[in-house]
């Protein structure tokens, strides 16, 4: 049994509120057995492989809470994209993949593929087959006939959504994602509005509960956010028209939101190819408009909150400064895309720096409590103990 044991300067767990200073970190068989002081490790026999980074700091990989594998927001049309063949759109994806990696994301909670590429993918990371991030997969998004996010299948009414979420539970999805207002990208889809009945919702709920998963709901805002928080689901996403009064039922709820910002604000995403249709654009200008505003009544109220990058490759790290725009702390930013993230995703094994975790971490130059511009020049890239960037 391979045991390392890593010194480092500073050492940022996930959920602390300050560093962990001049600490190691011992590793067996990939997972964290013991964080301490080198004294602490002085009297460990047998091999072991000693790991100097006593000049940098370590924290958690980062968490992206809300993205897809095929999606490439700047080429627009983002469900002609999900509609290409699939072993094709698996070999898009590995390019996304490594993008994400790269950045310093070594979680990723997919948000709706077809043909099931999202779990094949994460099995081939699993395997060793190719190198990637922790991938949670979520199979088919649920979506109605008249949806945002119609791709290839639909679900109308309570029987074919309990069809659909059985056959990704069956495959090995991680949790269900169901779509239930318009979206910005997609024309002709109200942002209020709900195509799906609270029967129906309920049934994606029901269902995901069963089988020990939850539920991540596609809504904006209006009485598709209403209905979501009735059904139960476990976390919003987007909520760009989020009310006030829906932010307190969340809270009671104990839900999460997942802020995605990125695509609605940078050009490369839905305001690339997608703003040249008038009712996207349209949509896109209001949203922007009010994003801002909402996310940051989410923020300061207390409310559960986590981000994605929603297909914006590569760019977990200007998920989390725009969270300190909105007047966050880098402290909290960052438990928003690690420990906090975890706990979002359902997912106990990642996020945090703590005994009988995955040893998955970031090595830094700089501490980044004090300057989150240090997540942009990360150093080194560790995967249940092993220094993975070669292979990226």
């Amino acid at each position: 049994m391979m045991r390392k044991l890593i010194k480092t300067k500073g050492i940022f767990d996930g959920k602390r509120d300050k560093l962990l200073y001049n600490k190691c970190i011992l590793i067996e068989n990939g997972l964290i057995s013991c964080i301490g002081s080198q004294e602490d490790f002085g009297s460990i026999t047998g091999e072991i492989e000693n790991i100097d980074l006593s000049n940098e700091y370590i924290i958690p990989g980062l968490i992206d809470c809300h993205t897809h594998l095929s999606i490439v927001p700047e080429l627009g049309n983002q469900i002609e994209q999900m509609r290409i063949s699939a072993p094709r759109n698996i070999l898009r994806s590995i390019s996304n993949i490594k993008k994400d990696f790269r950045s310093g994301v070594t979680t990723m909670r997919i948000m709706g593929e077809e043909n099931f590429i999202d779990i094949e993918i994460k099995n081939a990371i699993q395997e060793g087959i190719i190198n990637g991030p922790r991938l949670l997969a979520a199979g088919k998004g649920i979506v109605a006939s008249n949806g945002h996010g119609v791709v290839l299948t639909v679900a109308d009414g309570p029987e074919e959504v309990r069809k659909v979420a059985r056959q990704n539970l069956a495959i090995g999805a991680d949790h269900l994602k169901i779509f239930v207002t318009g979206g910005i990208s997609t024309a002709s889809r109200n942002l209020n509005n709900s195509t799906y009945t609270l029967e129906e919702i309920k049934m994606a709920v029901s269902e995901a509960e069963r089988a020990g998963k939850y539920v991540a709901a596609h809504a904006h805002g209006g009485i598709g956010i209403d209905l979501c928080i009735e059904a139960g689901v476990r976390s919003i996403e987007h909520a760009v028209l989020i009310s006030e009064e829906q932010i307190e039922k969340i809270i009671k709820s104990n839900m999460w939101i997942t802020i995605t910002s990125t695509i609605i604000f940078d050009d490369k995403g839905v305001g690339a190819k997608d703003i040249t249709n008038e009712e996207i654009r349209r949509k896109l200008i209001y949203g922007r408009q009010v994003a801002k505003n909402n996310w940051k009544k989410v923020v300061t109220s207390g409310a559960k909150y986590v981000i994605g990058t929603d297909s914006m490759h590569g760019r977990m790290v200007d998920e989390i400064k725009f969270l300190i725009d909105l007047g966050v702390s880098n402290l909290d930013a960052l438990k928003a895309a690690t420990g906090k993230a975890a706990d979002a995703c359902n997912f106990d094994r990642v996020g945090v720096i703590e005994k009988g975790k995955y040893a998955d971490f970031l090595v830094l130059d700089d501490n980044p409590l004090e300057s989150i511009e240090a997540l942009e020049n990360i150093k080194h890239i560790i995967m249940s103990g092993n220094f993975v960037e070669e292979y990226i």
